[in-house]
């Protein structure tokens, strides 16, 4: 099956998919430039999107996979919450 990230941060999703032997991730949209970085180190052929609202001509997946933004709630993040 082949994979495609919304809101990949680092990747953990995909990572989990792919270990379970779900498909290959074929693409991922993440804004923040360091995450995007450690996405291409371990998916160099993906397809890769910086802004969600920009996505016109993504590859066809069979498995969508997003991730929550947790900056707002994550210990490692702001804790400002989700307002």
């Amino acid at each position: 099956m082949r994979i495609g990230s919304l809101f990949s941060g680092i990747g953990g999703l995909e990572l989990g998919l792919e270990w379970a032997g779900v498909g290959e991730t074929i693409w991922q949209c993440e804004v923040d430039p360091y995450c995007r970085t450690v996405l291409k180190r371990h998916w160099p052929d993906a397809v890769m999107f910086d802004d969600v609202r920009d996505i016109t001509d993504a590859p066809q997946v069979d498995v969508m996979c997003a991730g929550f933004p947790c900056q707002g709630i994550s210990v490692a993040g702001n804790r400002k919450g989700l307002e």
